[in-house]
C-alpha cells in the first residue's frame, strides 16, 4: 500500500511539473506570415515531392503528391490566408 502511494505521489508530481513547464510560446508576426503564406499556397495547388537516392541495390525514386483539405474543398486561397491570420493572431 505504501509503495502504491509513493508511485501515485511521484506520478502526480511529474504531471504538475509538466503542466507548469509547458507554457505556450507566442508566434512572431513573421512566423504567422510564413505559416499563412504556406497555407495559402497549399490551397492554390497540390504540392509534389521528388526524391532520388542510390544505394547498394541501385537507384530509388519516390514521388509524392500532397493536397490540402482546403484545395480539395475548393476554398478561396485568399480566404484561407485571411482566416489563418485571424486564428493565429488571436
Amino acid at each position: 500500500m505504501v509503495q502504491l502511494l509513493r508511485i501515485l505521489i511521484v506520478v502526480s508530481f511529474c504531471f504538475f511539473i509538466g503542466c507548469t513547464g509547458n507554457q505556450s510560446k507566442t508566434l512572431t508576426q513573421q512566423k504567422i506570415e510564413n505559416i499563412c503564406q504556406k497555407k495559402k499556397s497549399e490551397a492554390t495547388k497540390p504540392t509534389t515531392n521528388l526524391s532520388l537516392s542510390t544505394g547498394s541495390e541501385g537507384p530509388k525514386y519516390q514521388i509524392g503528391i500532397t493536397m490540402s483539405s482546403d484545395f480539395i474543398s475548393g476554398k478561396d486561397p485568399n480566404e484561407v490566408y485571411r482566416q489563418c491570420k485571424i486564428s493565429l493572431s488571436s
